[in-house]
């Protein structure tokens, strides 16, 4: 009896700390949203950035409500125990796939900390040696007399007394953490269509949204040809495009050039400045990641010809010549014509 209680409270202390680490993980998920969505990014898996809010909301909920179920001993005759386990299996695949094949750095399990691959994989494979440890002793181990199951001695009667009460706490619970996420994805509205979708890079974001003042004029995105460097305030990458970016500028027959640029915190953007000197306005989106990778491409340097609004040319990771930039606005009453 002793041996069986021993072991009876180490199955518990596994599904305790198992939903433990779900309902850590899933906090700081349902605290920053947007910066959990361009994590789920890395992966490659998700192509549509338009849909990357969309699934994180949903693993999110899945997190939650499991780490809850755990927390609160509800196994619904191992169903419950079988979900963590296809899950495990599913997210340490994803993260092999990301890591060989896309060289992944930050799987994004806990957003406050940055977790490499190999712990993260590490970290699931304890976890699902304990979600079967809870299944041998808790779902389909036999009682203390040898008769019976683990489950009928916990609780879990086939009159599931409880079973409703834990299981409506688990949803609520899940239910709660998306309705905090949800309202705080960020709005990023797209155009209907691009001009040149082939150098638009997705379902074309619709630039019109941008309306601002800055130090050096007041500019509204969806009138008008521009030039939009998009830049992060931390980048070294972009602080050496500036110059460049500069000499552009002050070539014959370019349009005006603002720089739209996320910054990380609050001073970014005058640090930025005062070392790169940018002789063009910039404009702070602010702390706003999902908008920020909506309009980069893969490199963090991008710089787009913008036409009333929609996208007529993007180039990653290089200034083009004027003459390219030239050639686009040349090109586009052909494109729209097709």
């Amino acid at each position: 009896m002793a041996n069986y209680n021993v072991k009876l409270m180490t199955a518990r202390v596994c599904e305790f700390v198992t939903g433990l680490v779900f309902v850590v993980g899933a906090l700081p998920k349902a605290a920053d949203i947007n910066r959990f969505s361009v994590q789920m990014s890395a992966y490659h898996v998700i192509t549509d950035k338009a849909l990357l809010p969309w699934f994180a909301l949903a693993t999110l909920f899945a997190e939650m409500a499991l780490g809850v179920a755990l927390l609160l001993g509800l196994r619904l005759r191992g169903l419950t125990v079988l979900a963590l386990e296809l899950m495990l299996a599913v997210f340490t695949g994803l993260i092999l796939y990301a890591w060989l094949v896309h060289g992944l750095e930050d799987c994004g399990c806990f957003p406050l900390i940055k977790m490499s691959p190999p712990v993260s994989i590490a970290k699931n494979v304890v976890l699902f040696l304990l979600g079967l440890v809870v299944w041998q002793v808790l779902v389909r181990g036999s009682g203390p007399d040898g008769t019976g199951t683990a489950a009928m001695t916990t609780g879990e009667t086939p009159q599931w007394r409880g079973v409703a009460v834990r299981f409506v706490l688990a949803f609520v619970a899940a239910a709660a953490a998306v309705g905090y996420a949800a309202p705080r994805v960020e709005h990023i509205a797209q155009a209907g269509s691009t001009t040149n979708p082939g150098n638009g890079g997705g379902a074309g974001l619709d630039y019109g949204q941008f309306v601002f003042d800055t130090d050096m004029g007041s500019y509204a995105l969806g009138k008008g040809v521009y030039l939009v460097p998009i830049l992060s305030m931390t980048c070294e990458d972009c602080m050496g495009k500036v110059p460049l970016l500069n000499e552009l500028m002050s070539q014959p027959g370019m349009p005006p050039m603002v720089a739209l640029c996320y910054e990380d915190k609050a001073g970014d953007l005058d640090n930025f400045r005062n070392q790169a000197q940018p002789l063009f306005p910039l404009h702070a989106l602010g702390d706003q990641p999902l908008l920020y990778f909506n309009l980069r491409g893969e490199d963090p340097f991008r710089l787009t010809l913008v036409r009333d609004g929609r996208a007529l040319m993007h180039w990653d990771g290089k200034v083009p010549q004027a003459q390219e930039v030239s050639d686009a606005l040349g090109a586009a009453p052909a494109e729209r014509a097709k």
